[in-house]
């Protein structure tokens, strides 16, 4: 379950931004080509372009694994800036091509960019990524992406993946009141902001396995006053992100994401290596945004993502409401955790700071693990059927202002744990190891 989502840097293909259409007829000099023979190079070079797309987009072939990743690394990326001389990567080396093919033979325009067309449609891509990128190129090479950061609303009968693809980076896609049905899943390749009408008003349902929403970019995501909830057969989370992302969620719901065999069930799983660097900026921000109904967790994040997180609500999540695992930080303030089985888990050498904040039912509050080291200054926490909190491992870190109230165990320290101890309304027990 918990494995490393190391998904691709495939943001990169977007830079390339080429114009093959406004190619004027230059004075060729010899004999002029015979009408058959100049429609047939023209042709030949808009398929030599969509062979060069089929094969960047094989690169990023294969089934996700459990958590949205990819089980093979992908070929590599086209340069965002295309050669002239068509000595770089396949796609650019195509495109200048093409390019010298139509302004040498005067190719019509209409025909040329028909021709490309019909060979894009021909690309078969197989995967999510693999698709997102397809379709991202394509709208890039018929030129149906602005040139300028823009906001477009999605219109009834629009297919959501396609518009996507058309988003500039920057730019906004608004989702209009009203349910939106999604049976694969929306790949983001780039820095976007998703938008609704309101979180009770907007839902994005989502049917594909492994992911309602993968994001593939290196710029930042925004999720605005929306929900995201899973509702298909199949086990997936609803947003899953790597180690590149940087996410915003405000007004949200992320919400009824499903579990198996380890595959899925995170509300937004943040993921990356425990050596990637993210550097020291925050990676996630989330305000006033509930995860509910998850099955393993409302929140998990990895690796050295930074989060804050504020007047959000954690709640009936199976396993856990909010996870910190590996070299994870950040802060939570005025958040409350409701009926998780454990309402914050911190394992690692996470070291996040809970501020003010409230649990209620469930077994355990506020769980440590490993060599943990959060600091906790306000917790009011009730109803928990095990303990308020259990500090496990070789956890340390500073747990203070903590108030319980109906629970059989106040804080339960175990042998190997060493935490500074402020404040606190709990009764104090030492546990095993």
């Amino acid at each position: 379950m918990l494995r490393n989502v190391m998904l691709p840097r495939a943001a990169a293909v977007l830079g390339l931004v080429v114009l093959l259409s406004g190619c004027t007829a230059a004075e060729t000099p010899g004999p002029t080509p015979t009408e058959d023979t100049r429609l047939a190079e023209c042709d030949a070079a808009a398929a030599a372009v969509s062979d060069a797309v089929a094969d960047v987009v094989a690169g990023y072939e294969g089934p996700l694994g459990p958590d949205g990743s990819m089980t093979a690394s992908p070929e590599p990326l086209p340069s965002a800036t295309p050669d002239t001389d068509g000595s770089g990567d396949p796609l650019s080396a195509a495109v200048a091509a093409a390019r010298e093919t139509r302004e040498r033979l005067g190719c019509d325009a209409d025909r040329f960019e028909d021709e490309l067309q019909t060979g894009l449609d021909e690309v078969r891509p197989e995967g999510a990524i693999a698709t997102a990128v397809w379709r991202r190129v394509s709208a890039t090479l018929l030129g149906r992406i602005p040139a300028d950061t823009t906001e477009r609303t999605l219109q009834t009968g629009e297919d959501l993946a396609e518009v996507v693809a058309q988003i500039p980076e920057g730019g906004t896609l608004v989702l209009p009141a009203g349910t939106v049905e999604a049976d694969d899943t929306i790949v983001l390749l780039d820095g976007v902001t998703l938008r609704g009408a309101g979180r009770d008003a907007t839902v994005l349902r989502s049917s594909a396995s492994d992911a309602a929403v993968l994001i593939a970019a290196t710029g930042l995501v925004k999720v605005v006053d929306m929900t995201v909830e899973v509702a298909g057969p199949d086990p997936a989370s609803a947003v899953v992100a790597g180690p590149w992302a940087s996410l915003v969620l405000s007004g949200a719901r992320v919400a009824g994401a499903t579990i198996a065999d380890g595959i899925g069930g995170a509300g937004v799983y943040l993921s990356a290596g425990a050596d990637d660097v993210t550097g020291e900026q925050t990676t996630l921000e989330v305000t006033d945004t509930l995860f509910e109904r998850n099955a393993w967790a409302g929140l998990a994040v990895t690796g050295r993502h930074r989060v804050s997180i504020e007047a959000s609500r954690f709640s009936g999540n199976g396993e856990v409401g909010l996870l910190f695992m590996d070299a994870t930080s950040g802060s939570v303030r005025s958040s409350t955790f409701s009926d998780n089985t454990v309402g914050v888990a911190i394992a690692g050498t996470a070291s996040p700071t809970l501020l003010s904040s409230t649990a209620s039912g469930g077994s355990v509050a506020l769980q440590t693990d490993d060599s943990a080291a959060p600091t906790v200054n306000g917790m009011d926490i009730g109803g928990a059927t095990t303990a308020a909190v259990i500090l496990g491992g070789e956890s340390g870190g500073w747990i203070g202002g903590v108030a319980c109230h109906d629970v059989p165990f106040g804080i339960v320290v175990s042998s190997g744990a060493a935490p500074t101890m402020g404040s606190n309304s709990c009764a104090l027990s030492r546990g095993g190891s």
